[in-house]
């Protein structure tokens, strides 16, 4: 059952960064802060964020929500 809620949870949490990444103003995306990095994907795709213009910026936080919010949605149905 906790599985489940919080399974859930952070599927509405991939949901609201694609609603972010969409209807969020330009420089409110431009100052947003990504943190320090553990792994080669994630340094990877912080100085992806960061050298690259608001479109990309936008698109590369829909993809992250897009895939957070399936793979926690699958696991959801699934357990």
């Amino acid at each position: 059952m906790w599985i489940k809620i919080s399974l859930g949870i952070f599927a509405i949490l991939g949901y609201y960064l694609m609603a972010y990444a969409v209807f969020v103003k330009k420089r409110k995306i431009d100052a947003m802060y990504i943190g320090a990095s553990s792994s080669l994907l994630e340094v990877i795709f912080d100085l992806t964020y960061e050298f690259s213009p608001t479109l990309i910026r936008r698109i590369l936080l829909f993809l992250l929500g897009l895939i957070c919010a399936f793979i926690f949605t699958m696991g959801v149905i699934l357990s």
